[in-house]
């Protein structure tokens, strides 16, 4: 029997109403991804402990320790970073001393990113709740447990910790799921540790550029690395297609825009130069140092794309992961001046935090 006149039509009117709908939740959705991200990340903090117990690790023998509170005590300077080995180990953080970086002592604290600064570290990992990605940020002391946790839609990315453990930042992807994706979304946010408060998404700030306000849709920040006043931080900017460096003040909320180029500035400790990457061609960078009074850009000798936010040793060297054959990743260290070459500063090892000094 052929279905009559009537009956196709309601399920072609049926079909259509369908597809209609389809297409306005997809659309509907890729606009309020980045406002459900800001708000979920602007949400009272809540306490949560780690999926697993935090095991407080025992101390290399270059540290004192204390029997009440095992971990780096007033010892200096240390290097907290990421095993990447194939082991059951596989993400959780491990430390050493700076004179035995290959004698590390491995906590029981997963992350995809850590940074440490005072005596306070920032760990982030992901939750996939209902086919989409979450961060958890982990505020932790200085024996890696769990202080409180921020929320938000997204992929981490970057984290950094100021000098004066009084600030935390971290940068997540909203889309997309590298900085080369034309269609790439960031949030990322500033906390107030002592506070446990969400302090604003960067995209709240006044942008400024050769002293006019500027304004756009497109407004994407990452990588901040802030000041010994940690009211001042760098961060990358980028709008109509253009990484610009600039320099953020947060009572102010406001940022201004400094250089064009600059993506995951990362402060040399005298506070005179920029590390970071330059983007060369789509999915591929260089690691240079930007002189912040004459603006000259020095590039570093490291021929293979580094996508890092680079980390300083010292004044007059850097830190960054890189990709390699087995164990996948090791930290590089190179000379900021660009002179000599890069060389492998601990292999399965990414992450890198340079630790000036716990507080007891």
């Amino acid at each position: 029997m052929s279905p009559s006149p009537n009956n196709v039509r309601i399920f072609v009117l049926i079909t259509l109403a369908c597809v209609a709908g389809a297409a306005i939740y997809t659309l509907s959705s890729a606009r309020t991804a980045k406002s459900s991200a800001v708000t979920l990340a602007s949400a009272p903090i809540v306490r949560s402990p780690l999926a697993e117990p935090i095991v407080p690790p025992a101390v290399p023998s270059a540290a004192h320790s204390d029997p009440e509170r095992e971990g780096p005590v007033q010892a200096s300077p240390y290097v907290i970073a990421l095993n990447v080995r194939d082991s059951p180990d596989l993400g959780k953080v491990e430390f050493s001393a700076l004179g035995s970086i290959d004698d590390r002592t491995t906590t029981s604290l997963r992350c995809e990113r850590i940074h440490f600064a005072a005596d306070t570290g920032i760990c982030l990992s992901r939750e996939i709740k209902f086919f989409s990605a979450q961060t958890v940020a982990t505020l932790v002391d200085a024996t890696f447990r769990p202080l409180f946790s921020v929320r938000t839609d997204g992929i981490p990315t970057r984290a950094r910790i100021s000098p004066d453990g009084r600030y935390a930042a971290f940068t997540v992807f909203v889309t997309g799921h590298s900085y080369a994706d034309a269609q790439l979304s960031t949030a990322t946010l500033l906390v107030d540790i002592a506070k446990r408060a969400t302090l604003a998404n960067l995209e709240e700030f006044d942008v400024l550029r050769d002293g006019n306000a500027v304004k756009a849709p497109d407004f994407n920040y990452w990588g901040v690395t802030f000041e010994h006043d940690s009211n001042f931080f760098y961060a990358t900017l980028r709008t109509g297609g253009v990484n610009y460096l600039v320099r953020g003040d947060i009572k102010a909320k406001t940022v201004t825009a400094i250089h064009k180029g600059v993506e995951c500035p990362s402060l040399s400790p005298d506070e005179t130069r920029i590390a970071f990457k330059k983007s060369i061609s789509r999915a591929e960078w260089r690691v240079a140092v930007l002189n912040l009074t004459t603006l000259e850009e020095t590039p570093l000798p490291e021929a293979r794309s580094v996508d890092d936010q680079v980390e300083w040793l010292d004044n007059e060297r850097l830190l960054y992961a890189l990709v390699d054959p087995a164990p996948w990743m090791s930290i590089m260290v190179v000379a900021a001046d660009g002179s000599g070459q890069a060389k492998v500063f601990a292999k399965g090892a990414a992450s890198p935090a340079v630790v000036r000094h716990f507080q007891q």
